[in-house]
This record gives C-alpha cells, structure tokens and sequence, in this order.
C-alpha cells in the first residue's frame, strides 16, 4: 500500500457514532495521525457550521472538504474556496421542492436553511440543497423530476434522502482540488465512508475503506473494511493502516 499522506473521513454514520459522538479514543487516534504528519480531513456532506463543533472537539486544525465537496478549507480558520449551484438551477429545484411539498434543507454563505425557501440573494450563493422524506412515494417522485437533469450532481447520505449540488461537485472534487494545492498525489488518500455521496471518492481514492454499515455500493470497490461506526471503526483503520499499531 502507498504511504498514505491524507484521510478523507466522512461524519455521519462514519466518524460519528449513532449518537451523533466522538469518542475520546477516536479523538486521541486522529490527534496521533496529525502528529505524524498526515493531513486528517473532515470531508461530509454538512455545511461548516455543523462541523464547527467537532473542528472545536477535535482540536486537529486540519482543512475541510463541506457541503460534498462544494466548500473546501485549505487551512483550518480560512475561508472555503466555494461552488455554487447556478441560479436557474436552483430557482428550479426550489420550484420542484414546492409542487412536490417534500421536507428540504440546504446550506448557503449565510449558514444552513431548513424548510424555508431562501431570499433570492442568498439562492445565488446555495452550496448544496437536499431534501428528506420519511414518505418512499414522496420522495420517489423528487428523484424521478430530477433525475434526468443534465447540469447537477444527484446524491444521498441516507435512505431518506436526496442531495444536491452543481454539476462536478462531489467529495471526490473537493478532496482532488486539496490535494491539487497540498501537492499530494490521489494514490496517497485513505478515505472513509458510509453512504452514496461517498462513492465518488472511493473512486479515485488510492486507498478506500468502507465502514461496517457502509451500502453495498462502497464494499464492492472497497480496499478494506472496517468496523461499524458505533465500533469506532475510523480508528481502528487508522490504527491497521496508518499507524501499524
């Protein structure tokens, strides 16, 4: 295996546990990895003001890949280089969210917007949009309005959802433009993840592994497994692979 200089992690499902925590052993692994010079990157679909937190509980001051992909964070504390989902589209999108009557939320500069349609400037800067049903027929008739879109990128994080984001934004884009600007090669990441929106970087991820609890998508192209998010799984990777403990 290349020696491995970044790990792209998830949140949901992956780094946190089942209620929604890091656990002080994970915490302690991941503060080694960075002592030892290897960039531990948040990567998730959240917008950075739900990561916040755990930047803060972690104390790793390490980049950020948020949104899937769409907010990136060279450095900890500096502002994300940013892609927005084009207007039109989003006007769109906002429109078909309303005709349908399905739950939304989405995050913009201005932070996170649940249920409540966003003012036309703050439409211009939408870095993600998602919406989320507990109604399978719901939420089937969302994806088939859009699934044939040809200008945005159609993802999940959970059964109940969809998410979306401008055409070419995915983790894997924001996890290739960080290591564009660390001069890391792609064949040197680890990442690891849990869901649909994680495909993308397993992809081009020299080293992917997928949790426990993954879907069956990402343990067909994983490298390795590990265990379950409430096994603390993302440490007990970093411990096989990275650390040789």
């Amino acid at each position: 295996m290349t020696n491995i200089k970044l790990i792209a992690i998830d949140l949901d499902g992956t780094l946190l546990d089942s209620q929604h925590a890091i656990r002080p052993h994970t915490i302690s692994v991941l503060q080694q990895a960075v002592e030892e010079g290897i960039h531990v990157v948040v990567c998730t679909g959240r917008g950075i003001s739900r990561i916040r937190p755990y930047e803060a509980l972690m104390e790793l001051k390490q980049p950020i890949v948020a949104a899937n992909g769409a907010d990136v964070y060279y450095e900890a504390g500096h502002v994300g280089e940013k892609a927005y989902i084009d207007l039109k589209t989003a006007q769109h999108i906002f429109k078909t969210i309303e005709d349908i009557g399905i739950p939304f939320w989405g995050f913009t500069d201005a932070g996170e917007f649940i249920d409540g349609i966003p003012n036309e400037q703050e439409i211009a800067r939408c870095l993600k949009i998602g919406v989320q049903s507990e109604d399978p027929k719901q939420l089937q008739a969302f994806y088939e309005e859009v699934k044939g879109w040809q200008d945005i990128e159609l993802t999940s994080s959970a059964s109940t959802n969809y998410e979306i984001n401008q055409l070419g934004i995915s983790k894997a884009y924001g996890i290739e433009k960080l290591c564009r600007h660390l001069h890391i090669s792609l064949d040197e990441v680890m990442c690891l993840g849990d869901s649909a929106n994680d495909l993308a970087l397993f992809q081009v991820a020299g080293f992917p592994v997928a949790m426990q609890n993954a879907i069956s998508d990402l343990k067909e192209i994983a490298k390795a497994m590990t265990t379950s998010n409430d096994e603390e799984g993302v440490a007990k990777a970093i411990e096989c692979y990275v650390l040789k403990k």
